[in-house]
């Protein structure tokens, strides 16, 4: 076989950083990107200013075609993707559900990378489920596309340890390495037809659905264990929270305190330069980082020297229940 039969022609889709990692592999491959799907152009949170998806971003950097259609299902909306020929289109976190006609446009299929040990965490929010659970091990999958939400035939998959301090932020990261070099492995196995797919077992589907910024506020009927694990989880999106005096809180990190002592559930036990200390439902939550609005992340050492008084000794943090 020679080196123009194993090029293959790729279109991409794509949007966050994660695809992006994956994007910046597969350019500096042997492989052709003919053009770049990702998601349309939105204000950001500050400034209200339009800005590109990251993907966008290092499309235009290497000169590649970029579509953002507003309506993925229209097929004239699709019209100059289909019209390039490719042979195959990668799908990471896109964001959209593709058409069928897309799924089936391709010589070679769609493929996507997964973020999580299909059919283990389908959907939106593999990371950050697999963190609240407790879980000690996720991964990448790459599968070949069909119409039911991540449901198709495994092509490859790659294993990752979770480590105690992982936060779905540094999961990504991993991740991302993992799974660019996945892609290229993929690509060669089909290329020289050694791809053997596996159809995922029914009956061991759980799924990640979507989060809120409403999962975010910290209750503290809950375990230390449980907060702990979504303070990880929700970083950095949607973040984890609490409310004093009508000041969301933010909290990036904290630790457990295994402790047999009761006190009033959601009391601050104490504070000290190695953070706040609060009773939950079982053991004691100790919050290391913290950011107050229009302030920096600020450790809880750096917080107390600035004679804040948001928390006080014995003072009793009131909670809700998570919706």
């Amino acid at each position: 076989m020679n080196d123009k039969k194993k090029k293959i022609k790729i279109i991409f889709a794509g949007t966050p950083h994660f695809a992006a990692c994956h994007l910046e592999t597969l350019i500096t491959s042997k492989h052709i990107i003919l053009g770049i799907l990702t998601q349309p152009d939105r204000p950001n949170k500050r400034g209200n200013i339009t800005t590109y998806t990251p993907v966008k971003t290092l499309a235009k950097k290497y000169k590649i075609p970029v579509f953002q259609p507003i309506q993925i299902q229209n097929t004239t909306d699709c019209t100059e993707i289909l019209n390039m020929k490719a042979d195959i289109m990668i799908v990471v976190a896109y964001g959209v559900i593709l058409p069928k006609f897309l799924l089936n446009a391709f010589p070679m299929g769609c493929i996507n990378v997964h973020a999580s040990l299909l059919p283990h965490w389908r959907g939106a929010a593999p990371i950050q489920w697999a963190i609240l659970k407790g879980e000690k091990k996720t991964g990448i999958t790459i599968i070949q596309m069909e119409e039911k939400l991540d449901a198709g035939k495994i092509l490859y998959t790659v294993p990752c340890n979770i480590l105690n301090k992982d936060t779905t932020n540094s999961l990504l990261h991993k991740l991302s390495r993992i799974g660019s070099q996945a892609i290229l492995i993929v690509l060669k196995k089909i290329n020289n037809k050694s791809i053997i797919p596996i159809i995922q077992d029914e009956n061991k589907v759980t799924y990640a659905t979507k989060l809120s910024k409403l999962m975010g506020k910290i209750n503290f009927f809950t375990s230390a264990k449980v907060i702990e694990r979504m303070i990880r989880a929700f970083h950095p999106w949607p973040g984890t929270y609490i409310e004093i005096k009508n000041i969301k809180i933010k909290i990036y990190q904290a630790e457990i305190i295994k402790s047999n002592l009761i006190y009033q559930i959601g009391q601050i036990i104490k504070i000290n330069k190695y953070g706040i200390q609060i009773q939950t439902k079982k053991n004691i939550l100790n919050i290391q980082k913290i950011q107050i609005p229009g302030k920096k992340i600020h450790s809880v050492c750096k917080f107390i020297q600035t004679k804040n008084k948001l928390f006080q000794v014995n003072q009793i943090l009131t909670t809700e229940s998570i919706k």
